[in-house]
């Protein structure tokens, strides 16, 4: 099918990264590169966003334009904007797609997201494990892993003094950093800077610094100022690790995970330490662009062997880095997309 036209019904708006990076982002390219026009909505209770959701719920059930594809992302509550799209949904089926990067239905109430699963003609995953999911309700499944946005910073030379790095909402995974970096980091021999991007408040700023009290860290660098939505200035942060790493407790909801973390690291040229957990192995390429790690003696053995890279060695590791976005660009994003309406 040669898609005229993409009407894209988001759960949250663009301050939520997963819809800036499986939504607005890609629309963006399908308008500018692929002459692919959208429509993007989102729940708001704004009169403004209200009228334009209405104007397009009816344009959408009444003129649908032709060779059009519905998207909708990652809905799961059981409010009005839910019940409506669902509603849609019956009366507008084909070429309708549920779009899903997380596994919400290892914490909500699934009723809503197997709804969408059921009745949408096909169904996007960020990952396998979301897939296996998906398919249990609807055969018509494709991984659809989630974009980095195009830069071109590029990690030159390791720091005179190493720098560990993570990046994420810290809350959210505490326990995958205390049980294979904070207890890890106690074991280094050498003094290193540690830099962890996704803090909220001074408090968890404080749990982090009392989970380190005994380690050798010479700095922790934890900024609260950060615009997320600044995307190019987040990269530039991430630009000056010398290694990323992305700890993973394997359950079934990071299993689910589209290893975002280990791609933003990547597309910098960061070489990534990351849990051989889900979607991490399929990106991770062995003493290529990182290591798979296991075990807290895993993590710190290869940041042991990282610092004591050359830097002609490092720089090899970078370029591999760096090589491999091409697997997780947003272009990559929409031929997926596209390639799955024959």
């Amino acid at each position: 099918m040669n898609i005229k036209h993409i009407y894209w019904f988001s759960y949250f708006d663009n301050t939520e990264p997963s819809v800036r990076y499986r939504a607005i982002y890609p629309l963006e390219k399908f308008s500018e590169l692929h002459n692919i026009p959208y429509t993007f909505v989102y729940p708001s209770y704004s009169f403004r966003n209200i009228f334009h959701f209405l104007k397009t719920y009816f344009s959408v059930l009444i003129f649908r334009k032709k060779n059009s594809v519905i998207v909708f992302q990652k809905i799961y509550s059981n409010g009005i904007y839910a019940n409506a799209l669902k509603f849609l949904l019956l009366l507008r089926k084909q070429n309708s797609v549920y779009d899903i990067d997380d596994a919400e239905y290892e914490r909500r109430k699934t009723s809503t997201i197997n709804f969408f699963i059921k009745k949408c003609s096909r169904c996007f995953t960020g990952s396998e494990a979301l897939a296996n999911y998906c398919k249990q309700f609807n055969k018509n499944v494709t991984i659809l892993t989630s974009p980095v946005i195009e830069h071109s910073l590029m990690k030159q030379n390791k720091n005179a003094i190493l720098t560990i790095g993570w990046i994420g909402y810290y809350d959210a995974h505490f326990n995958s950093l205390k049980t294979y970096i904070f207890h890890g980091l106690q074991k280094i021999p050498f003094h290193f800077k540690l830099v962890i991007l996704g803090v909220k408040n001074q408090t968890e700023i404080n749990q982090i610094k009392s989970e380190l009290q005994d380690s050798n860290i010479v700095e922790l660098i934890a900024p609260l100022d950060i615009n997320w939505q600044d995307e190019l200035s987040v990269y530039k942060l991430i630009t000056d690790f010398d290694i990323g790493v992305a700890p993973l407790i394997d359950t079934e909801f990071n299993r689910a995970k589209s290893a975002f973390k280990l791609k933003q690291c990547l597309s910098c040229g960061i070489p990534v330490l990351a849990s051989a957990v889900g979607e991490n192995v399929v990106f991770s390429q062995e003493n290529n662009n990182g290591f798979l790690c296991n075990s807290v003696s895993d993590f710190v053995e290869k940041i042991i062997f990282i610092n004591e890279l050359e830097n002609e060695e490092y720089t090899k590791m970078s370029i591999a880095a760096k090589s491999c976005c091409i697997n997780f660009s947003i272009e990559n994003y929409c031929q997926t997309f596209i390639k799955s309406f024959p």
